[in-house]
Formats: C-alpha cells, sequence, structure tokens
C-alpha cells in the first residue's frame, strides 16, 4: 500500500498528496509509526468498504488513528478501526432502510457465547481455526456440522461471491448465482447489507455476533441472530480466503436465513 491514499466517494482508490480526504471518502496514510484515517463527514458506503479491503494489506499490529471532523480516536488496532468502519456502513445502509432491518455488529466474546441459546450457532461460533491452514480450517468447520451454513469466497480482485448457500433460502427473496460477484447486485438493499458483513469479516479477521431485526413477508420485524467466522490464514493466499456465516430468526428456526 503507498504511504498515502485517497478513497473517493464512489469507492476509486489514488495517490494523494491532500491534507483532507475527498468529499464523501476517506483519506489513509502511514506517519510516525502510525496509520492515520481520516473520514469526510458523510463518507460513503462505497469508499469504506473499499477502505476496509486496503487496510486488509496493513500489518495487525500498527497502531491506527481515527479521525472524523474534530473527533480523534488514537491507538485502534486494526480489528477495532475495520470494525467501526463496517458499524458506518451498516449505519448508512440501516438508516436508509429502516423498514427493513436494523442491527448491531460486535466481536465474538466469552460473554456471547454465553448468551446464544441455539446449538447452531454456538457450533460455528465456538470453533477454533487458528494457526490453520485454509484447507484444515475449511475440514474442521465441515466436521461441525452446522446447518444452513453460507460460504463466502473472494477472487484476485478481491470481489465477494456465494460458494455455498442453503438448498432454500426464505430470506433474502432473492440472491446472486453462486460464484456472481455479490457488488453487482447494487439493487438489492439486503445484497450490500450481507456484503458489508462478508467485507467487514475479511477486514477484522475475527469472529463477529450479529444481530438485530429484519423484515420478513407481513409478519413484520422479527429478532435474529448471525455468527460470522472468517478463515484468512497469514500466510495463505488472499484467493483461498473464506467467510463462513450462519443466521437464525430466534423466535422461528423454521425460517431460513442467510
Amino acid at each position: 500500500m503507498r504511504a498515502q491514499i485517497a478513497i473517493t466517494r464512489g469507492g476509486v482508490t489514488k495517490a494523494s498528496t491532500s491534507a483532507s480526504p475527498p468529499e464523501g471518502g476517506a483519506l489513509a496514510k502511514r506517519a510516525n509509526g502510525t496509520f492515520q484515517i481520516s473520514l469526510h463527514r458523510r463518507v460513503s458506503e462505497s469508499a469504506l468498504i473499499n477502505l476496509m479491503r486496503a487496510l486488509r494489506a496493513i500489518e495487525p499490529e500498527l497502531p491506527m488513528n481515527l479521525r472524523v471532523d474534530a473527533q480523534l480516536q488514537q491507538g485502534l488496532s486494526r480489528s477495532e478501526l475495520c470494525l467501526q468502519l463496517a458499524l458506518r456502513a451498516l449505519g448508512d445502509i440501516e438508516r436508509n432502510n429502516e423498514a427493513l432491518f436494523m442491527s448491531n455488529l460486535e466481536l465474538v466474546q466469552p460473554a456471547t457465547l454465553k448468551s446464544l441459546t441455539s446449538s447452531n450457532l454456538l457450533r460455528l461460533a465456538q470453533l477454533d481455526m487458528n494457526n490453520m491452514d485454509a484447507p484444515s480450517a475449511l475440514m474442521k468447520a465441515s466436521a461441525a456440522r452446522v446447518s444452513n451454513l453460507v460460504s463466502v469466497g473472494q477472487n484476485r480482485s478481491m470481489r465477494l461471491y456465494f460458494l455455498a448457500l442453503p438448498a432454500e433460502v426464505d430470506w433474502p427473496a432473492s440472491l446472486p448465482d453462486i460464484g456472481a460477484p455479490l457488488d453487482e447486485e447494487t439493487d438489492s438493499v439486503p445484497c450490500r447489507w450481507l456484503s458489508t458483513l462478508y467485507e467487514a469479516a475479511m477486514a477484522i479477521q475475527a469472529p463477529l455476533y450479529h444481530h438485530g431485526f429484519i423484515r420478513i413477508g407481513p409478519a413484520g420485524m422479527r429478532p435474529f441472530k448471525r455468527i460470522i467466522h472468517p478463515i484468512t490464514p497469514q500466510n495463505d493466499r488472499p484467493s483461498n480466503f473464506r467467510v463462513l456465516s450462519v443466521a437464525e430468526i430466534s423466535e422461528n428456526d423454521a425460517i431460513v436465513i442467510i
């Protein structure tokens, strides 16, 4: 990654010498042993997604600072910063689509495991795949027999696509074909929402707990829980990286969601 880059509102990454982010975009630069991120106050969803992709190339131990207008947060880890970027992107989507969903995203913690009552969600949340190469991690995940498991891969251009889906899905109503880039589904708000979660998992490189409410049919908003588990071995090829995910409606496990 260059010493300083700007990401435009449309998500285009380019070299920059500016002291401030472009309108609707972001600025990232390495300085004095830290990485400085500045966001425009109306940073776009596309800029946030592409910033998370760019930050994957930065060593996880490098301290990071995040500035939005006059607010400055210092000494963040890459995972902490990318989680904040993901929450901003999700928040933008949800504010513009309040009738469809509202949610929160957080790292899986010991308290998370204690709060989960679904054995299926727990099977994915409890998987320890640290220090495993991608094939070994995928074999371990397969052996856990997680029902309705979703598998997401990425191509050489870091574009995400579905590798495996449940045989029948109740939500969302439509999905791209296996192997088709998710970012081509720009007219599908649920696909953009899900894609943001998978991008976040790739960047954060730690299991995530996603929960909130989604609208399914005429019954209105229903509570859901989702576990997202990235497989991103440090010494493996990025084309082998995966995101595994499983989600359930809290009050009705017969409804299949991804």
